[in-house]
């Protein structure tokens, strides 16, 4: 089964009634990794959140199942959750997350593009694109479902999963290995892309 990632989802076009939507944070929306921890720490979940990423996203209402999405993410965004650890171990897990495992100075952005998407059923889609870390690509594809807010623009909720092997990024363990990390990651996002401003972004 390939990787599932990141990232996302769109709808597109028929060219006259396209619409362009910026993704990026605002209140409400998420962008998560969840990992599990193995061996004595069995039970136990590692919670990253992004808190730095743009896209932009066309969008058809009337045709679907077309789609076109680009996103990066900010590798150093990421930020660690954990409830659990103490405040010095929460600092550890973060260092090592951003500049080990990320190697966020060196590789600074995560990116997804997509490249086709299949309806599944009234309003949820498999998106195929192209996942890169670390400046590797692979192919994903991403379970996604798609739906409207009171004025009509698009949100997009989806869950996946990635494999830390698939980008050339070994599970840290700890404690002689007794203290492992599962090489699946879950990844969840809910976003809602707000309509471009043509004047505002002719002006950036």
């Amino acid at each position: 089964m390939k990787p599932t990632f990141l990232l996302l989802l769109t709808a597109a076009f028929a060219p006259a009634a396209t619409e362009v939507y910026e993704i990026r944070p605002v209140p409400g929306t998420l962008m998560e990794l969840t990992v599990e921890k193995t061996g004595l720490l069995s039970g136990k979940k590692h919670l990253f959140t992004f808190t730095e990423y743009r896209g932009t996203l066309m969008f058809d209402r009337e045709a679907p199942d077309h789609s076109a999405v680009t996103l990066s993410v900010e590798s150093a965004s990421a930020l660690c959750r954990d409830a659990w650890l103490s405040a010095k171990d929460l600092r550890k897990v973060q260092e090592y997350a951003v500049k080990d495992m990320l190697a966020a100075d060196r590789y600074p952005h995560i990116r997804f593009r997509s490249t086709a998407m299949n309806k599944i059923d009234a309003n949820r889609y498999q998106a195929h694109g192209t996942l890169t870390i670390r400046d590797i690509p692979k192919s994903v594809v991403l379970l996604v479902s798609l739906s409207a807010d009171s004025s009509g623009s698009p949100v997009i909720e989806g869950a996946s999963i990635i494999r830390l092997t698939d980008f050339g990024l070994k599970p840290p363990t700890a404690a002689l290995g007794t203290i492992g990390t599962k090489t699946e990651m879950s990844f969840r996002l809910a976003i809602a892309p707000a309509k471009r401003d043509e004047t505002s972004s002719a002006g950036e």
